[in-house]
């Protein structure tokens, strides 16, 4: 599986590296995310687990803020140079891979220079950045989750993914009912037959209108009327079955309007 490493300094930018984190975790899944903390277990070596967590990772966020270039170790030297700093192992050990390295500028920290950065960091300099900042949070995120899902190959969300086989199984359920509809009235009203079909259709219809309320739910916050319109093209067959004669025959009329606008509900983000 193609992972996200997440590379920040605890002094530097650990709040800013948790809330990415939380995020990143929810819209990718767990076990997509590399974040120390959470990640490596006490008594590993810290080292070994960067080179091995790098090897399998496609994408290495680099979380640069205030004093990313600043921070001194106790003998008062800046920590970027020093060769076991784990910053700069993270750092220079994703360039040295083909992997994408992206650096993530905070609050509006402007990129570090070439000249600014140890030599065997250099090449981060020249790596495109996308900043991150309190007052544009979302559209930030948006930006960095689309170039993610581009370096990751995969289609989109843990939540857009969900949604798409929910909307598959919606369509499923309504053909299905519909034909069940159809079929029936072909079969002698006398037949056992025909009451077994009967009961199935009504089984597939109550629990695809349970499925929809589920899924626009699972979609929306707050249902539109476009959510109210499904929800109620979902039930008509229902009621419709329940008034019986020769309206029942209409049933496969809303179950394949609500197949249909179902796709044109969009999640909210």
């Amino acid at each position: 599986m193609k992972r996200i490493f997440i590379s920040y300094r605890r002094s530097d930018s650990a709040g800013y590296a948790g809330r990415l984190y939380d995020y990143l975790k929810n819209y990718f899944g767990e076990e997509r995310i590399f974040f120390d903390v959470d990640t490596i277990k006490p008594g590993v070596d810290y080292e070994q687990k960067i080179k091995t967590e790098l090897d399998q990772s496609e994408a290495v966020l680099v979380l640069i803020g205030g004093q990313w270039l600043r921070v001194t170790g106790p003998d008062g030297k800046k920590r970027l140079d020093q060769p076991h700093d784990y910053v700069r192992l993270e750092v220079e050990t994703a360039l040295a891979k083909n992997i994408a390295v992206i650096p993530v500028l905070l609050q509006g920290v402007p990129m570090p220079s070439g000249g600014e950065l140890p030599e065997a960091l250099v090449d981060l300099s020249r790596r495109n950045a996308i900043k991150l900042s309190d007052e544009h949070w979302n559209s930030d995120l948006n930006l960095l989750t689309a170039n993610l899902k581009h370096v990751l190959g995969i289609p989109g969300s843990l939540k857009e993914q969900r949604i798409k086989r929910y909307r598959g199984i919606v369509f499923a359920l309504s053909l299905l009912a519909a034909s069940l509809s159809i079929a029936s009235n072909f079969i002698s009203p006398d037949s056992l037959l025909r009451v077994a079909v009967r009961l199935l259709y009504l089984v597939l219809l109550a629990g695809n209108t349970v499925f929809i309320t589920y899924l626009l739910v699972t979609m929306k916050r707050d249902l539109d009327r476009l959510g109210w319109l499904v929800i109620a093209m979902a039930v008509i067959p229902l009621m419709l079955v329940a008034w019986g004669g020769s309206l029942a025959s209409l049933t496969p009329i809303p179950l394949l309007t609500v197949a249909w606008l179902v796709n044109f509900v969009k999640p909210d983000d």
